[in-house]
């Protein structure tokens, strides 16, 4: 039950970028951004198009999330609490066409590299499959590539595309947090145990 909280309190945000109003005020819009509204670097990826945008998007971020929480407790809410506003960034930085931005699938395939990273390190027996986890994001980053048109995710009668940019800056964060994690698991480990007074 412990691993289900984190994951709910993630996603609770997400139906709220299905009110039109909210979206508005919450979507990711490099132009209001500029302007001074830079919470839209976080509440950007909660805002959602469509409930079909939302769906898979939630689908995977609750799936790798949950387990995630389970394998390493408090990391998705750490990853997403750090990786939301640095996605927000490299937006502003890397990609200057990039007018407005909404959904979650930056975060959740970040998630997911995350889960496979940490699963490496931890169940050597299936190693092998975790790989083979990585080199299905990698495949699907190459899909979105070459075909911007949303793998999944219905849209209706709106012209959306899939940024791969964002997808690719969702697994570079979780692959620095993952890491930046291990160094500091490192350094606690190397730290002469404190004296205690008596």
């Amino acid at each position: 039950m412990k691993s289900v909280r984190p994951v709910l309190l993630a996603a609770a945000p997400a139906l709220l970028g299905l009110v039109p109003a909210v979206r508005e005020v919450l979507l990711y819009d490099r132009t209001a951004i500029l302007q001074g509204e830079w919470w839209r670097l976080w509440t950007g990826h909660w805002m959602h198009f469509t409930a079909s945008h939302l769906t898979w998007n939630l689908l995977v971020l609750a799936g790798a999330g949950w387990w995630l929480e389970r394998v390493q407790p408090g990391s998705l809410l750490r990853y997403l609490a750090v990786a939301a506003p640095m996605l927000g960034v490299s937006f502003l930085a890397g990609a200057p066409g990039m007018g407005t931005y909404g959904g979650l699938s930056g975060l959740a395939t970040g998630v997911v590299v995350l889960l496979a990273l940490a699963q490496l390190g931890r169940d050597r027996a299936a190693r092998a499959w975790w790989l083979g986890l990585l080199a299905l994001v990698a495949l699907k980053l190459a899909l979105d590539a070459a075909q911007p048109a949303p793998l999944f995710a219905s849209f209706g009668a709106q012209v959306v595309r899939v940024s791969t940019f964002a997808h690719v800056m969702g697994a570079i964060t979780a692959v620095g947090f993952f890491l930046s994690r291990r160094l500091g698991w490192r350094d606690e480990l190397r730290r002469p145990a404190a004296a205690h007074a008596q």
